[in-house]
């Protein structure tokens, strides 16, 4: 089960133990991931984080018996997994916009998506394996040492990257994580990209590895996707252009000398053309004008 399915199926473990402690270790646990994974890429998924998708859907769960039975409050506060009246009251006011009573009085009907059905929306965002809802990040600069080449050859150049790294070891590598920058030249269609591992600042060190070219990528905000190699690593330009041009916050491509540019990011969860295989993509952006 790839980690798409395992958070599908989360969301439907969810929905029928609303009444039950939920926390974001239990249900990480129960289905194999970290906490701070799960919290991750259930975010990602459903587009809020699992502790805010459980209050909603129990308060929505409230609603549907505060219309169709006379219980008390007390009792439907204790069956959707709060543990007193007050609390409750508390939080379905603050997302419904009026006390248990009132929407009770108001004799309101709500609708209540099933959990296969949001299974389906939230499967229909991921485009070519990319899920479009990305993490925003922020990251001050990064400076890499690595070799750098012609974009269409980008096997040919992670393969020189590689030996080099066998040859001469870098002393002041920050992790052993991977970087591949593509910077586009839109006047002359060209790609240029940069492999490499990020170092720390060090001024002996272009005496030490003269061999490494160096790059630093800029401070920035970034909208982090994550893709799913196997699903469809090769449509992630048209994917993300997508999303540059639809997001409702207003971020727009931010620029590297004014050429747009782009970040794979290679950490321990990419694996090769394995099934789990995740790469993290980041378009630097900023807010429109």
């Amino acid at each position: 089960m790839n980690n798409f399915c395992k958070i599908s199926e989360a969301i439907k473990y969810i929905d029928k133990n609303l009444n039950d402690t939920l926390s974001v270790e239990l249900i990480a646990e129960h289905f194999s991931f970290s906490p701070y994974y799960f919290h991750r890429l259930f975010t990602a998924v459903v587009g809020k984080s699992m502790i805010a998708y459980v209050r909603d859907r129990r308060v929505a769960y409230a609603c549907k018996m505060l219309n169709e039975t006379e219980r008390k409050v007390l009792d439907i506060a204790l069956d959707c997994g709060f543990d007193s009246a007050q609390s409750f009251s508390r939080t379905f006011k603050s997302i419904v916009g009026m006390s248990p009573t009132e929407y009770r009085n108001k004799k309101i009907a709500p609708s209540i998506i099933p959990a296969g059905e949001l299974v389906k929306r939230f499967t229909n965002r991921l485009k070519g394996g990319i899920l479009m809802n990305p993490n925003m990040i922020k990251k001050n600069k990064i400076i890499l040492a690595g070799v750098s080449g012609d974009g269409n050859k980008t096997a040919e150049i992670w393969k020189r990257f590689i030996e080099l790294d066998e040859e001469y070891t870098l002393m002041n590598k920050v992790s052993d994580d991977g970087y591949e920058v593509r910077i586009f030249d839109s006047t002359t269609g060209e790609e240029k990209i940069f492999v490499g591992c990020e170092i720390k600042e060090s001024v002996e060190t272009k005496a030490d590895y003269g061999v490494y070219e160096f790059f630093k990528i800029p401070s920035s905000e970034y909208a982090s996707f994550d893709v799913y190699v196997e699903d469809g690593y090769e449509s992630e330009n048209n994917a993300m252009s997508e999303w540059l041009t639809s997001n409702e916050n207003g971020y727009v491509r931010n620029m590297f000398e004014g050429k747009p540019y782009c970040v794979e990011h290679y950490d321990a969860r990419f694996n090769g053309n394995n099934a789990e295989s995740i790469v993290e993509i980041w378009i630097p952006v900023k807010k429109r004008k």
